[in-house]
Order: structure tokens, then C-alpha cells, then sequence
């Protein structure tokens, strides 16, 4: 419980690039950037979200981290300034600027998912899903000053998921091991526990909607669609469990909240759910194998998806086919599918480098 609470005595105002965040944009400006991590081959591409093109390629080698630093999430404040990667096996976690130059870092066991406090100061951490008997806490960072302010107990396994609500009162974190989730409220530090009845669920990833109000998260073992209504106090209960099928992973909102996106990790498929109705009204396919990660740019013109590789064949598309295959020989690479979402085709292709996993991006979603 002291976490939180040393965290907001040390920023209960807003951070100065919480405040700079505020300027929403629309569409994404000329050399905003995607960051994209490959987990096994210890680097970071960098994508031209204007041009739709690889800009550069970070090797964390140079700068001092091992082969085995497993580079795992990304987290971009809103106006780009800084952003954020976590290290699993280097156990850092890493802040950047906008010159993708190293501006500092902090030590964390096997540090996980990423997610800023829109409101606070505060970066919030969970833990890897390989790690073998990781600690029942959250990391808490304090931005700014790039310092681990402390660690937010919530006596709960294996916490993967986390996602700060945005009006900052609360961080939320969920169990890959139980069906539970841990509400830390941020000016009290104190925990809620929602226990989910029913099956396994393997909650991996948590988004919320435009407006605040709407949480959901994909069931990997249970091939659904969790919705929580955030209106409502912890504890939290689904408002309602829509079914997909194929590992449900990744989801993301719309722009209007309307519709979410989902990557289908064994259907090699994008599920787009319309949220009035709990039904998928589409199916994006293409150039896919294991879509992992996804997000959709700024202006929501542009669905970002990462696929893994490990070993099928892209849906309806070889690899030596794939936009940039000549300068990689390794064909268990993964690669970033982007799709126009108005016409649901698939625009480009970019190779990444080996394992990639999560991304991020100023403004995305």
C-alpha cells in the first residue's frame, strides 16, 4: 500500500508530460514513430508511421545490454517526447528520447507490460509471463526522474496484464495464473481483489475505451472477450463475455469505442467486434502467423500488427514476398502487417527482426 502513495507525494500534480499530452492531434505527423521490440534478437525497429517505413533498427548490444536483454513491451508518452522499453532478461527498464537516445534506466526483476498514468507521474509495471516464479507486485516508476519510487504489493501470481484508468484513480492488473484482477486505488494504495468465477480465463492484455468507461481484456484459455464496466467501484465483474476463437491476444478500441479489434493467435486473423451487438462483423486475414501484438495509429486509418513466426507459413503470403525479405535470411523472423482499416486489405508489409512482441506509439491506441 505505501507505493502509490509515495508515488503521488512525490507527483500529486500533473507531470509536465502528462500536461504536454493534453493537445490531442489528429492523424499522425510527419516522423512519428513506431517502436517495435524483437524479444530473441535483442533489438528495437523503429517505424515511420508518415512514410510507413522501417527508419531505423536499435541493436541493444551497442548500448551496453546483453544478447539475452529479451526486450518485451513499449510505452510512448503522448507527445513523443520520451518512451519506455522493459528488459526481461537484463531485468531494466528503459526510458528514451524522442533521438532514440538512452536517457536512463532502472532495475527490475523481469520487468513485463508497460502502461503510463495518464494523470500522475507514474509508470506502471507488470511482471513477464516467462518468468518462472515471478514477484506478486507491480513496479512503479517514477517518469520524470526515472526512478523505482517502489513496488505495489497485490498478493496476486504471475500479474501480466495492466492498464491505468484514465482518470488516474486506479491501476488495474490481472493474473495469468487465476481468474483474478487487483485494483490498486492510487491515492490510498489500497488493493481490490475480483475473483472471475467460472473456467480459466489467462487474462494477457487489458484496453480501454476512448472514453474511460470500458475495460476489456482477451481470455487466452477461455477464447473470449471479457467487457468490465469501469463506471462501476471495484471489484470488477465481466458485464458481458463475447466467444472468439483462436487464442484471443491482443485487443484494441476503435477510435469511437464502437468496435474492438482482436489478434487471434492460431487463426492467424484479426477479430473486429461490434460492441453493441457482441458480435464479430469482420475478419481480417493476410499475411499473418501468430498475430501477437497490435495497435491502431493515431487517425485509426492504420491497424499496426505484429506476427511472431514460430514456424507456420503467413496466411496468403510467402515471406520471400514480404516487403524488405532480401536483407533477412532467417525466416523465422517475425513481421508488422499494416491493414487500411476502411477496406479491411492489407497495405504493407515490413520484416522485424527475430521474436518481436509489443510495440508502442505516441497517441495510439
Amino acid at each position: 500500500m505505501r507505493a502509490v502513495r509515495r508515488v503521488l507525494a512525490l507527483a500529486g500534480a500533473w507531470s509536465a508530460t502528462a500536461c504536454a499530452g493534453i493537445a490531442q492531434r489528429s492523424g499522425a505527423g510527419a516522423g512519428e514513430k513506431l517502436y517495435i521490440v524483437n524479444q530473441a534478437g535483442a533489438s528495437i525497429t523503429v517505424v515511420d508511421q508518415g512514410r510507413l517505413a522501417i527508419d531505423t533498427v536499435l541493436d541493444l548490444r551497442t548500448l551496453g545490454f546483453s544478447a539475452n536483454a529479451k526486450p518485451h513491451h513499449v510505452a510512448v508518452e503522448e507527445n513523443g517526447a520520451s518512451w519506455y522499453v522493459s528488459l526481461i532478461g537484463d531485468g531494466r527498464v528503459l526510458k528514451f528520447d524522442r533521438a532514440n537516445r538512452l536517457l536512463a534506466q532502472v532495475k527490475m526483476e523481469t520487468p513485463g507490460l508497460l502502461s503510463l498514468d495518464p494523470v500522475h507521474d507514474s509508470l506502471y509495471v507488470g511482471r513477464s509471463m516467462t518468468a518462472v516464479n515471478p514477484p506478486k507486485s507491480l513496479g512503479v516508476i517514477h517518469r520524470s526522474a526515472f526512478t523505482l519510487v517502489d513496488e505495489q504489493e497485490i498478493v496476486m501470481p504471475r500479474p501480466h496484464a495492466v492498464a491505468a484508468s484514465r482518470d488516474g484513480r486506479f491501476v488495474h492488473a490481472a493474473s495469468l495464473a487465476e481468474n483474478r484482477i487487483a485494483s490498486v486505488e492510487t491515492a490510498t494504495g489500497r488493493v481490490t481483489l475480483s475473483v472471475i468465477p467460472g473456467i480459466p480465463r489467462s487474462l494477457v492484455t487489458f484496453a480501454l475505451s476512448p472514453d474511460g468507461q470500458t475495460m476489456v481484456s482477451a481470455g487466452e484459455l477461455s477464447n473470449s472477450l471479457l467487457v468490465f464496466d469501469l463506471r462501476q467501484p471495484p471489484p470488477l465483474q465481466p458485464v458481458r463475455e463475447i466467444a472468439l476463437d483462436g487464442k484471443p491476444w491482443e485487443p484494441r478500441f476503435t477510435s469511437d469505442g464502437k468496435h474492438v479489434l482482436v489478434t487471434l493467435l492460431t487463426k492467424n486473423a484479426i477479430a473486429d467486434v461490434d460492441m453493441a451487438s457482441g458480435t464479430v462483423v469482420r475478419t481480417l486475414s493476410g499475411r499473418l502467423a501468430q498475430p501477437y501484438s497490435m495497435l491502431l495509429r493515431r487517425d485509426g486509418r492504420y491497424a499496426f500488427v505484429v506476427s511472431q513466426n514460430t514456424g507456420a507459413a503467413a496466411s496468403g503470403q510467402s515471406g520471400h514476398e514480404m516487403h524488405g525479405m532480401g536483407a533477412h535470411e532467417n525466416m523465422t523472423d517475425g513481421w508488422l502487417t499494416i491493414f487500411d482499416l476502411r477496406t479491411g486489405v492489407v497495405l504493407r508489409t515490413l520484416m522485424l527482426g527475430a521474436g518481436p512482441t509489443g510495440m508502442g506509439a505516441a497517441g495510439a491506441r
